[in-house]
């Protein structure tokens, strides 16, 4: 997978983890809904970016996957939302 692939899906994670994380969320009505700032949507996809760069290299690494497999793609997907869910959950 190529750095721009990682720049791209990295970002849609990292947006995805700050849209769609439970106290985020645009239905919670009630007193605890966080506010949505523009840094957080910007480190949560900074760290999308790292989550999806280390699963693939990582994983890689490990041998257990190729560049370009199928397998490298759904762990950097998974990789850069858990990095960007990590980053949410220690903010608060």
């Amino acid at each position: 997978m190529g750095f721009l692939a990682y720049l791209l899906l990295g970002s849609l994670m990292g947006w995805a983890a700050a849209h769609y994380f439970p106290g985020f969320s645009p239905r919670n009505k009630g007193a605890k809904r966080a506010k949505r700032t523009k840094a957080t949507y910007l480190w949560s996809m900074a760290f999308g970016i790292l989550g999806t760069a280390f699963a693939s290299y990582g994983g890689q690494a490990a041998g257990l996957f190729t560049a370009g497999q199928m397998l490298e793609w759904g762990s950097a997907i998974v990789g850069g939302f858990l990095f960007s869910l990590m980053y949410l959950l220690f903010k608060k």
